[in-house]
């Protein structure tokens, strides 16, 4: 885990560098965070996700979709500076006598998915930022699953914290999250601003406008003509009645 962990670090940064550039977040690896125990100021997230093991004494492996991941992060916005600390709960083999305790193996595309859900978290409850609503992303299952899952040497249930137990502190389902997917590039709330014009209705304004003037100029012409007319009848007439 600890080779893996620079994995882990790695995704991370490359992620929230996408979303927030201008801002510093570690990641580091707790083995002591308790599930709902926090730190003022800090928030959790937890995940319940696909990994692989294997057994350090008889080299048995198997796969469980019930791997606890607990994240607590802390945000700092006068430092612009975050933290988060992360615990991976382990499973023990069912097969041997009192085996230790392993660590699952992640693929690198589970590791993505498990990181993508966690920044966008941290957007909503660090920062406050709303997207349109999405669930979050789940870990892809490349393995056969044999049997439920195995509370008797899953260290979470064995401590209590595991939903599958039926006993733990944690009853947080998978969530849905009010946030953008983070496919690359930058994803960033841009002001709204209100459309501009088009082309074509300031074609139609202009238009209205000549029609305008067209019907007054044409009115105007309407005008002249009769008041010519009236003064030439009008003047028919003088001449007539002097003649007279």
């Amino acid at each position: 885990m600890r080779h893996d962990m620079k994995v882990w670090q790695q995704v991370f940064q490359e992620l929230i560098q996408e979303v927030k550039p201008w801002h510093t977040w570690t990641l580091k690896l707790d083995e002591s965070l308790i599930p709902n125990t926090l730190q003022p100021g800090w928030t959790q997230y937890q995940q319940w996700v696909f990994a692989r093991f294997q057994c350090s004494w008889c080299s048995r492996s198997w796969a469980s979709a019930q791997v606890q991941v607990l994240f607590h992060m802390h945000w700092s916005k006068r430092e612009s500076k975050g933290r988060v600390k992360m615990r991976i709960f382990a499973q023990r083999c069912q097969k041997c006598a009192n085996p230790p305790f392993e660590i699952p193996e992640f693929t690198e595309e589970n590791i993505s998915r498990i990181l993508n859900n966690l920044v966008f978290r941290i957007l909503k409850k660090c920062y406050k930022e709303g997207f349109k609503s999405m669930k979050e992303i789940r870990t892809v299952k490349d393995n056969y699953i044999e049997g439920p899952h195995d509370i008797n040497n899953c260290e979470a249930c064995l401590q209590g914290f595991c939903a599958q137990s039926g006993l733990g502190l944690t009853t947080q389902p998978p969530v849905s999250l009010t946030l953008p997917v983070i496919s690359l590039p930058t994803t960033v709330r841009t002001p709204i601003q209100k459309p501009s014009p088009t082309k074509s209705s300031t074609t139609a304004g202009v238009g209205e406008i000549s029609l305008k003037l067209h019907l007054i100029f044409l009115y105007t012409l309407v005008f002249l003509v009769a008041c010519f007319i009236m003064h030439a009848n009008v003047s028919r007439i003088v001449i007539h009645c002097i003649k007279k």
